[in-house]
């Protein structure tokens, strides 16, 4: 289990690397899709309906959705993005998720020189579920939503002595899908943006 755990930190450590060194574009790794084919379309922002986020608190396994709690720790938030790819890209395909997506928390006051300032502090990368954070393929058959997960731990720690106020989640989501026809766009990419408020008790 402690082998598993430290595996799996280790390959979030390195996805946050790789979300702050990578270009703006990833490459679907089957699709076989050009950097220029990819950039070359305008990013589609995603309706803030259509974006929920849900962590569960490790101690009572209360779940929250949509809203979070300072003095609550969430070892596992997992955001769901209902996309409409299967509208998009018809028929039987292979989605591959890209996502350079993290979270920030803003925190108000705790600051040296004025109390009431507020800043933000990142939190984590929001990535794909299982042993490739930031590449996973989706059979267009068992497509429902893109759900990405995270960790964000206590907000009241992550704080640093100052009051937890909102967490956001952004950045870009790219999609490609295989195989295409002709005409069809290989890749899409999404800007994912959306805040949550963080409540204390």
């Amino acid at each position: 289990m402690t082998a598993t755990m430290t595996d799996r930190s280790l390959r979030l450590s390195a996805a946050l690397l790789a979300l702050l060194s990578m270009p703006a574009f990833a490459q679907a790794p089957a699709a076989q899709t050009s950097a220029a084919q990819v950039t070359g379309a305008q990013s589609v922002p995603i309706p803030r309906e259509r974006v929920t986020l849900r962590c569960q608190d490790s101690y009572f396994r209360s779940v929250r959705e949509n809203f979070l709690l300072a003095d609550e720790t969430y070892p596992r938030c997992t955001l769901r993005l209902r996309l409409a790819l299967r509208e998009r890209w018809p028929g039987a395909r292979t989605f591959y998720v890209l996502p350079r997506v993290t979270a920030s928390l803003y925190v108000k006051g705790g600051g040296r020189s004025n109390q009431n300032e507020g800043r933000w502090v990142p939190l984590a990368p929001i990535v794909n579920p299982g042993r490739d954070p930031l590449h996973r393929a989706v059979p267009a058959a068992d497509y429902g939503a893109v759900e990405l997960q995270t960790s964000f731990g206590q907000l009241a720690t992550q704080a640093g002595g100052g009051h937890p106020d909102t967490v956001s989640a952004g950045g870009k989501l790219t999609v490609c899908a295989a195989p295409v026809s002709a005409g069809e766009d290989a890749c899409k990419t999404f800007d994912v943006a959306a805040r949550y408020r963080v409540y204390t008790r």
